[in-house]
């Protein structure tokens, strides 16, 4: 039987970990591809439509990084006719979303996840490109409305181009201001920032220390006067605010938004808004994952090599890439979470890499619901293909 003292420290270490270990690190990656978001907007759009021939692999590079933004800002293209729908389907198969600043995270903290942050990006990008490849060359193309349910082959037919605006980029929606949820975001925000920035200093502190010392173990402290206390409270503290933010932007499974994007490629300081509500997202879904794997291990009274026993074979794959048709990042960010707690499998993390859309699904579903509809089974299957492959090899990380 647990008792309260147990139940009160796992609460607590979760939130100072998932704070201390993973929102610092995901806080500066999402500001940095944020901000190369807002510079870089529109520029890139002409590029991308006049080239269709590589745009498999423009949209694939896209889906690459961090996060759902540049992932986000294809749909609209393809709902244009800018793009075709295979550079959609490869967009989806290489982005990670969100959970990747989970890996990137885990691989400043630990070398070891170095080599897997790399090797499923480069998995992902390929499979992208290739299946992205294949559906235009075969001319899929999900062009009926959602009755007719299936894909369409009329992909010889010439798009028309709306030349209304000078970017599709232009059609993003921009959140309303107003209610007390916008503004605790956004007044909220700079606090956030300042315990983040504190937090981070400290983070990297603790890397050091704990090259220096492999036997470092930061102890659960109360007690402001020492050093493992008030580095206590500065986790506490950071995953109570980004708690807050998260509940303010009232998007439980999904961070990224047409609107949010939107208003990050017109503002500097919306950009370091919504950093901020992202990061928040991140630090919730990881917090909770903590909290689902310590609680696990402590009411049923079992090791995490037994929950590694599971997180291995067909089952695995086949699991983590149904989870992966889940639109939204937040139980993506749970599976990738547990990669990096050694309870599930490297194919089994490719599988789900492979199968989830992030939060990109939702605006294509608001846009085109057929081709939404048929990209969550054109990411499934060279999910299941691949990460079955990799586990038949024994490849692994």
């Amino acid at each position: 039987m647990a008792t309260l003292s147990e139940i009160l420290e796992i609460v607590v270490v979760s939130m100072r970990d998932a704070f201390l270990a993973v929102t610092v690190f995901v806080a500066a990656m999402v500001l940095l591809f944020s901000w190369l978001q807002y510079v870089t907007s529109g520029k890139f759009v002409e590029i991308i439509r006049e080239r269709k021939k590589i745009q498999p692999i423009i949209g694939a590079l896209m889906g690459l990084t961090p996060g759902c933004g540049g992932a986000i800002v294809m749909m609209p293209m393809y709902a244009r006719g800018y793009v075709t729908y295979g550079t959609v389907v490869a967009t989806l198969i290489a982005t990670l979303g969100d959970s990747a600043f989970v890996l990137i995270g885990a691989a400043i903290a630990d070398s070891s996840f170095v080599a897997p942050l790399i090797a499923v990006h480069l998995i992902s990008f390929f499979v992208g490109v290739s299946w992205g490849y294949l559906i235009d060359f075969i001319k899929i193309t999900p062009n009926k409305p959602i009755g007719d349910f299936g894909p369409t082959f009329d992909y010889d037919e010439p798009q028309e181009f709306d030349e209304s605006h000078e970017s599709p980029l232009a059609d993003l929606s921009r959140e309303v201001p107003g209610g007390l949820s916008y503004k605790i975001l956004h007044q909220g925000y700079l606090f956030w920032w300042g315990v983040t920035i504190v937090g981070l200093f400290f983070a990297i502190a603790l890397l050091v220390w704990s090259g220096q010392d492999p036997d470092f173990n930061l102890e659960l402290s109360f007690d402001l006067t020492t050093r493992d206390g008030f580095i206590t409270w500065v986790g506490l503290l950071g995953t109570t605010l980004s708690i807050i933010l998260y509940i303010a932007q009232r998007n439980w499974f999904a961070d990224d938004t047409e609107a949010s994007i939107g208003d990050k490629l017109h503002s500097f300081r919306e950009t370091l808004i919504h950093s901020a509500g992202e990061t928040a997202f991140v630090t919730f879904w990881v917090m909770l994952a903590y909290l689902i794997f310590e609680f696990s291990m402590l009411f049923a009274g079992i090791e995490e090599a037994d929950l590694a026993k599971y997180g291995d074979g067909f089952i695995a794959v086949t699991t983590a890439a149904i989870i992966g048709l889940i639109p939204g990042c937040g139980p993506q960010i749970i599976a990738i979470t547990a990669y990096t707690k050694d309870m599930i499998s490297f194919p089994a993390l490719v599988s789900n890499a492979i199968s989830q859309d992030g939060d990109a699904l939702f605006p294509l579903l608001v846009r085109h619901k057929a081709a939404s509809l048929w990209a969550t089974v054109h990411t499934t299957i060279p999910a299941l293909i691949t990460g079955i492959v990799l586990l038949l090899f024994e490849i692994t990380f």
